[in-house]
């Protein structure tokens, strides 16, 4: 009995040693958004393709830096957050987010100016949402781009149930890009402050109760 035991745990002692071998000798894993985007020197540290795949986001807050990926035929164009100036979370038509710049003065206006696309694009985009059970979640990301100032990211657009398993999936991924977009925002209305307008905020913000 104990010639057993001894050689069972002999056995179990070797294969433990042998598993710590292997692993030790394998390689990493490594994340997905490792790697650099095709054509450009961008490493994204968080990364979204569209369920359409007609548009798609990523982002490095280290180098506050954001690459929309608008078609898969077309390149990737990089932006300085700085560029960003606004991201819209809607739902079956409703914007249900919203994050905007407030600085500099001519980036609100050029926001401002965007207004009327924004509301014709999801208009059109949203027209059959909620029809028939048809649901869609998309995110607006707007940048100061003269040509094409407006990406449309979508994370839902299917027949499904409104607080299903589908719908909860993509409204969650969705909402979390939102907060990711508007918390870069954030960042750049911050780094475009005068210094003027910074000790303002910051004596606003210590007469506060």
């Amino acid at each position: 009995m104990d010639a057993l035991f001894l050689f069972l745990a002999l056995l179990v002692m070797i294969t433990i040693g042998g598993l710590f071998l292997i692993l030790s000798h394998s390689p990493a894993p490594q994340h997905a958004s490792a790697k650099k985007i095709d054509g450009t020197d961008f490493l994204p540290s968080q990364m979204y393709m569209g369920g359409d795949g007609l548009g798609g986001l990523a982002v490095n807050e280290r180098t506050r830096q954001i690459c929309l990926l608008k078609s898969s035929t077309s390149p990737p164009e990089l932006f300085p957050i700085n560029d960003l100036v606004g991201s819209y979370l809607v739902k079956n038509g409703e914007i249900i987010g919203e994050g905007k710049r407030n600085h500099p003065k001519e980036t609100v206006i050029f926001l401002q100016g965007l207004h009327r696309q924004k509301e014709s694009l999801i208009t059109n985009l949203h027209m059959e949402a909620s029809s028939e059970g048809r649901q869609r979640i998309d995110l607006l990301v707007m940048v100061r781009d003269l040509n094409d100032p407006i990406l449309v990211v979508n994370f839902l657009d299917m027949e499904t149930k409104e607080g299903g398993i589908l719908f909860e999936k993509a409204l969650s991924t969705a909402t979390h890009w939102h907060y990711v977009l508007d918390g870069l925002i954030l960042e750049a209305d911050h780094l475009t402050k005068t210094p003027s307008e910074a000790t303002q905020g910051k004596q606003l913000a210590e007469a506060r109760p």
